[in-house]
């Protein structure tokens, strides 16, 4: 079962820059709740703090889950890394969003993401495993799109920096979950 995933995982840069996206209006993709834009953020900046934050959350909260349905150890400790990585990247991205002025908001999954996880979790066991790699993979791919576009067109410079450090561990997740995915770790 290959379950499709939108710019997931852009690791802290996705919980928290997100921050940066809350301010006095409504963003489109927010389930109605209310966002704040920091004086400088344009809204392609807003649009991509939104996704990512919503892509971590997913990323995390299917990786957790992994930890509690997986057999596989290699799957298990690669969820049990995505979580700790995730969060460690989460805690940089608020640095950075405290450095701007910008303070991180709840994290929320858009209803695409919501609609992923839950098809996740009505995968049978015997499936699990390879619907959890599939994603893991997917969302790695989509996130260093998103990170690698955000750090070469970004228009804030502090947070085109913050997303090329994530391209990095990103990187090395999806050489991971590749291997995982062609087997060779799997077993």
């Amino acid at each position: 079962m290959k379950i499709p995933l939108c710019a997931a995982t852009l690791a802290g840069l996705v919980t928290v820059l997100a921050a940066a996206a809350m301010a006095q209006s409504t963003i489109p993709g927010t389930s109605g709740v209310p966002t704040s834009q920091p004086a400088g953020l344009s809204d392609k900046t807003v649009a991509v703090l939104r996704t990512a934050t919503s892509a971590n959350l997913f990323e995390m909260e299917s990786s957790r889950l992994a930890l509690t349905r997986s057999q596989s150890k290699a799957i298990k400790e690669f969820a049990d890394r995505i979580v700790a990585e995730h969060t460690r990247a989460a805690n940089r991205a608020r640095q950075v969003l405290n450095e701007i002025g910008a303070s991180a908001p709840p994290a929320l999954l858009e209803p695409g993401h919501q609609q992923q996880l839950d098809a996740l979790k009505a995968v049978a066991n015997a499936e699990f495993d390879r619907a959890f790699v599939e994603v893991q993979y997917t969302a790695h791919v989509e996130a260093i799109g998103l990170m690698r576009d955000y750090a070469r067109s970004g228009d804030n410079e502090r947070l085109k920096a913050l997303a090329g450090e994530m391209l990095a561990l990103l990187q090395n997740h999806l050489d991971h979950v590749t291997r995982l995915r062609d087997g060779t770790s799997a077993r």
